[in-house]
């Protein structure tokens, strides 16, 4: 009896691990023909078991990420699709924006995670490549794993939207 029901389970198991494989086949094929529509070359690999250990033991040491995973899909979506938004201005502002550097002056926690980033407001000096020097205050969200390269006094490059100068990416250290 016993046998018969490990070799049901394992039938099912071998069963499911097939069907999970193919609908990521057919997702993974959807989304690398959505990149290659905009210019992109992004193949998804399927996990190994040891690439999804090392997340797993990932999200352990993250309890930031740890509880981003632990809320309700809809809540984990909306994260999603804000941290997406601000990897979109980011980018705009970076294909788009004029160069500057800026000095980070001081950098607050917001209270608030997004997507298991932590959401910072950073207070930023920023002198454009006239020459002109102002300050602003903009949302930085980062792992909390990088952090200190934005500690207050950090130098950075950054892009500023000529249409509005309140709006500043934040990019690389400079030293």
């Amino acid at each position: 009896m016993f046998k018969k029901i490990r070799d049901k389970i394992n039938e099912a198991t071998q069963q499911g691990m097939q069907r999970g494989e193919r609908d990521f086949q057919q997702h993974a094929e959807q989304f690398r023909q959505a990149a290659a529509a905009q210019g992109h070359d992004i193949t998804p690999q399927l996990p190994t078991p040891q690439l999804a250990a090392q997340a797993f033991r990932n999200v352990a040491a993250d309890p930031d990420t740890a509880a981003f995973l632990a809320l309700p899909m809809d809540e984990q979506l909306r994260q999603q699709q804000e941290l997406q938004a601000y990897g979109t201005e980011l980018r705009r502002l970076y294909d788009t924006g004029e160069r500057a550097t800026l000095v980070i002056r001081a950098l607050e926690p917001s209270g608030r995670t997004v997507a298991g980033q932590a959401r910072y407001l950073a207070t930023l000096e920023v002198t454009r490549a006239e020459g002109t020097t102002y300050r602003t205050v903009t949302p930085l969200i980062t792992p909390q794993a990088t952090i200190q390269q934005y500690a207050p006094g950090t130098r950075h490059e950054a892009r500023v939207d000529p249409a509005d100068p309140a709006k500043v990416a934040v990019f690389g250290p400079i030293d």
